[in-house]
């Protein structure tokens, strides 16, 4: 075996400056990398649209605003749930301190070490918290409702401007590649294409289904607004690992806060356990598909390292942008390690590309 230090100091420069990249500007390719996303979803029905004799920019608007209209519905109805909540406040920050009451009396009682502790005290003292940062929550929201405007209108123009230029895009970028390899440079191009289209249109299916199971099992258990409920968790499914369980955690300490009993948080937990079991067996692999194959290693550090590099949004992109990179290194024979190393298994495509690039170096270096 033999190592090259001048290609391996190469590869590490490379792999700095692109994490330098990714971080400092992280402003400017995250709404780009969520238009290329949504491009990615939209295209079919704009190719169809296009196909029954639409003009393509008309296709694409037709699309956009019919996306809008469903995402608009759903906001609608989460509002809704919102504002009927917001009118149960008082009875629920009542039911909150007579909870508090409780769990600081048991405490009292059964732990002996600590100096005993008053409800009272401790509700004053987070009543003094939240009304010192009224305003700076407020503050806070504004701007983030702000941003998140920006965003969505900046992402929205991106979207529509890849759909417009896309076989302009497509050709431009097939000229980086020599003619005899036009072709396969295109083919990758479908695939990665491919592979972004089926994470989110399944992700979004996903969302569906595990909304209606969420939603049906916290209806049949009592909870107060499961629709609310439901779909808030199925929306943090998003975001892997954590998003499941952040979604359980709120309506079961909603549950606890709420009802008397103690069953009722325990029926939201197996509720949630067994949803969660079926996802990850079944509804998972089934609907966003086997396309993805990135192994459990990557994936969780593809979670942690999208949240150092970029918050929440990077959470939901790394998974689907290191699927499509592991498509781009399949279809070159130096990144080929890397395609294995990214994924769950090898490939038998894998290998016979791997077999052949190798017969093809051993017959030029013997002139066979």
């Amino acid at each position: 075996m033999s190592i090259s230090f001048s290609k391996l100091f190469y590869a590490i420069a490379s792999m700095i400056g692109l994490v330098a990249v990714m971080y400092f500007g992280k402003v400017l390719l995250v709404p780009i990398c969520f238009a290329m996303l949504f491009a990615f979803i939209l295209y079919p029905p704009v190719k169809w649209l296009t196909k029954k004799g639409i003009a393509k920019v008309f296709s694409i608007i037709i699309t956009m605003i019919s996306v809008l209209l469903i995402i608009s519905g759903v906001l609608i109805l989460f509002s809704a749930q919102i504002i009927e909540m917001a009118g149960e406040y008082t009875l629920f920050l009542d039911k909150l301190k007579t909870t508090l009451d409780t769990s600081v009396a048991f405490l009292n009682e059964q732990v002996k070490v600590i100096p005993d502790i008053e409800s009272q005290t401790l509700i004053d003292k987070l009543s003094n918290l939240f009304s010192d940062s009224s305003f700076l929550i407020i503050s806070d929201t504004a701007s983030v409702t702000g941003s998140f405007l920006s965003f969505v209108v900046l992402a929205s123009i991106y979207t529509f401007l890849v759909l417009l230029y896309s076989e302009h895009l497509t050709e431009a970028l097939s000229r980086f590649t020599a003619k005899n390899k036009k072709d396969s440079f295109i083919k990758m191009l479908k695939e990665v294409q491919e592979v972004g289209q089926q994470y989110f249109t399944g992700m979004v299916l996903l969302i569906a289904v595990l909304g209606v199971l969420n939603t049906l099992g916290l209806f049949l258990l009592g909870i107060d607004y499961p629709f609310f409920f439901g779909f808030l968790a199925a929306i943090l499914a998003i975001i892997p690992y954590v998003g499941t369980t952040l979604g359980g955690l709120i309506p079961t300490l909603y549950a606890f806060v709420t009802f008397d009993s103690y069953w009722y948080p325990f029926g939201v937990i197996m509720i949630f356990w067994i949803i969660q079991f079926l996802e990850g067996n079944f509804l998972s692999p089934k609907i966003v598909g086997g396309n993805m194959q990135i192994n459990a290693f990557f994936s969780i550090f593809s979670l942690i390292a999208g949240n150092v590099l970029w918050g929440l949004a990077g959470m939901i992109l790394f998974l689907p942008m290191v699927a499509m990179f592991k498509v781009v290194c399949s279809h070159y024979v130096e990144l080929q390690p890397v395609a294995a190393l990214l994924g769950d298994r090898i490939t038998k495509v894998e290998i016979v590309e791997e077999e052949t690039g190798l017969l093809d170096r051993i017959r030029t270096r013997f002139n066979i």
